[in-house]
């Protein structure tokens, strides 16, 4: 939930055209909203299920389950990029079709198969959209989630930081 977004983003910024016309430009944020919709959508029918245990750097661990919002959600979004490759003159048959949609589903499934695989900048766009309104719309729905995704390192830092000040807050208190 943190590498992917991050590295979506560079793609796209990467892969965008730098001499885009201005129907190109109205397209991608056009695409962004529709990008950002379509993760509130996804994260809409989400079960957020807390044991109320922790891992080793004492974030919570959380399960999520995506429920059929968010079927419905990655539909819209391969729809859209379908009807994005026609509009830039792609000609698309059966066979093409097919081969988009088991690449889309691995893409899902891996992060592996995910970052290796070469997209058009559209794809980028939606995909930075719908994961940040999916990742700002969970976390709405739950800030527990924010703990749960926070950079191992830092939050070591945070986790010795208050073990330091409660040392000194101790030793203060023997002083007196």
């Amino acid at each position: 939930m943190v590498i992917l977004p991050i590295y979506s983003f560079i793609m796209m910024i990467v892969s965008i055209n730098t001499h885009m016309n201005w129907q190109d430009i109205l397209l991608t944020l056009l695409l962004f909203a529709l990008g950002l919709f379509i993760g509130w959508l996804q994260a809409r029918g989400v079960n957020i299920k807390d044991d109320g245990k922790s891992d080793k750097y004492g974030r919570p661990i959380i399960k999520i389950r995506r429920n059929w919002t968010y079927l419905v959600g990655w539909i819209f979004i391969f729809a859209l990029n379908i009807g994005m490759q026609i509009y830039f003159g792609k000609h698309l048959d059966v066979e093409d079709l097919s081969s988009d949609l088991v690449i889309d589903l691995l893409k899902d499934a891996s992060s592996v198969f995910f970052i290796f695989w070469h997209s058009e900048w559209f794809v980028w766009v939606l995909t930075v959209a719908s994961t940040l309104g999916y990742r700002i719309s969970i976390i709405r729905k739950d800030p527990r989630i924010q703990e749960a995704v926070q950079i191992k390192e830092k939050r070591k830092q945070v986790i010795t930081q208050k073990k330091m000040n409660k040392m000194a807050k101790q030793i203060s208190e023997k002083d007196k």
